[in-house]
């Protein structure tokens, strides 16, 4: 401002000297000039002040005049919005913040089954069974805890098969997981597997053998820690939901696995496991009746002997094996004690299976959990990809014969599974088996085959 007003004081000095020089100016016309040159000098002084009381606010931190900021319109942020992932199949729906979440669950089996060249003609049976149809759904919970409920119809009949609610936490670092309700036991390898996912169409004569007598599932309170290469559990339940018109046995099972020697290619499997029942006062323990090869055929069973006034029972088991490179063998084996007025009894049963991907895939055997889990497809079926083949192999024995009504029986197992997609299996397996039953319709020794063909789904 202060050069505005010199440059106009010059101007008004050299209109006065142009006059000057020009001409000798007259009073009047020298008056009219100061006369300017005074009204410029204000209006300059004039424009001084308003720029002076703009600038004070400013340097003093105060907002300037409404009418000279900017108007800046900021976009609200969008709320959080509940999400839906159907990555594995089946919707997942979670909340905003990710604290709930709920999936279902579903699974169906359907099995065609044909034995043959058994000596009792009732056995030679073309079965269509639909071996399984499982709706259910599991979730998470803020807090920490998660629940899982499943119910299954075959055989024309309805059961609660998983149905819990469960706390997971950490404990030294490591996965801590307390359990109750209903749910699966973790007895081995085969037996702690989801039935959809093992990689036979029946588990083996060693898992219905070395087991309590309420069977694989049971109410009550179960516990597992789990590492990176390892997991133990613990359990104490009664028997699988009941009309409650009875007593309940109570059941304590233990199990730990431990995959050693871990690399990119694959580990080694050791466990063990084991349990201690008490049973309620009965007057007898029915024959077990075990699935040889199919469970459509009924008449194909292994009598497992009656015992009178039983007391308890106690089973140990063991597993060894392992997973290298598309190659996977495991064994596992144990005997059951069940322990009777008269005397205590011994039941044995082993397994040994291996298994190998043609297509490359990796055998699913989890060195966290020491159980299977479904193949991941390398190449689904599409334009592109033909699926996942799997060939496997199989040979289970059980024996009761310490009791006179025991039987004993054995079978070899040979099949290929194909997995189109993660979600999707077609099985075609091949069974010789024997049997010898020493009590109930099918007495003495036989022997057959059986060839059964399985498309399922699960998610």
């Amino acid at each position: 401002m202060k050069r505005l007003r010199t440059l106009a004081a010059g101007v008004g000095l050299a209109a006065l000297a142009t006059s000057a020089f020009a001409q000798s100016p007259s009073t009047d016309e020298i008056s009219a000039l100061r006369a300017q040159v005074q009204a410029l000098s204000a209006r300059l002084e004039q424009l001084e002040a308003q720029a002076a009381a703009q600038q004070a606010p400013a340097a003093a931190g105060a907002p300037a005049p409404a009418a000279a900021r900017p108007v800046i319109q900021t976009a609200a942020a969008p709320a959080p919005v509940s999400t839906t992932d159907w990555s594995s199949g089946l919707p997942e729906m979670r909340s905003p913040d990710g604290a709930f979440t709920f999936k279902p669950r579903i699974r169906v089996t359907a099995d065609l089954s044909n034995t043959f060249g058994s000596d009792y003609d009732s056995r030679n049976l073309t079965t269509t069974e639909l071996r399984g149809l499982r709706l259910g759904a599991q979730g998470k919970i803020a807090g920490g805890f998660s629940y899982w409920i499943e119910g299954d119809i075959a055989d024309n009949a309805v059961s609660v098969a998983n149905a819990f609610m469960a706390y997971s936490t950490k404990w030294g670092g490591r996965d801590l997981e307390i359990s109750m309700g209903q749910r699966l036991n973790d007895r081995g390898v085969e037996g702690g597997t989801p039935e959809d996912m093992t990689p036979f169409l029946e588990r083996s004569l060693m898992v219905s053998t070395i087991g309590p007598e309420r069977g694989a599932y049971g109410v009550g309170v179960s516990s597992k820690l789990t590492g990176s290469v390892w997991h133990a559990s613990l359990s104490v339940t009664g028997d699988a939901i009941s009309s409650g018109a009875t007593n309940d046995s109570v059941t304590v099972m233990a199990r730990t696995h431990w995959a050693p020697f871990k690399t990119d290619a694959g580990h080694l499997h050791l466990g063990g496991w084991g349990f201690v029942e008490d049973l309620t006062p009965n007057a007898s323990v029915a024959s077990r009746s075990l699935v040889v090869s199919s469970r459509g055929n009924d008449n194909l069973r292994l009598q497992g002997g009656v015992y009178a006034d039983p007391k308890g029972s106690k089973g140990l088991g063991l597993e060894l094996g392992g997973v290298q490179g598309s190659g996977w063998l495991m064994a596992e084996g144990g005997r059951r004690v069940l322990e009777t007025a008269a005397r205590d009894y011994d039941q044995d049963a082993y397994s040994v299976s291996a298994g190998f991907f043609l297509t490359g895939e990796k055998p699913p055997l989890s060195a966290k959990t020491g159980t299977w889990a479904r193949p991941k497809v390398l190449n689904p079926l599409g334009a592109d990809g033909y699926g996942a083949v799997e060939i496997v192999g199989r040979y289970d024995q059980a024996d009761y014969s310490d009791i006179a009504t025991g039987g004993e029986g054995d079978s070899w197992l040979l099949g290929v599974n194909w997995y189109p997609t993660n979600n999707t299996r077609v099985s075609a397996h091949w069974s010789a088996w024997s049997v010898d039953n020493r009590t109930g319709t099918f007495l003495g020794d036989d022997s057959g085959n059986t060839a059964t063909v399985r498309v399922q789904t699960a998610f």
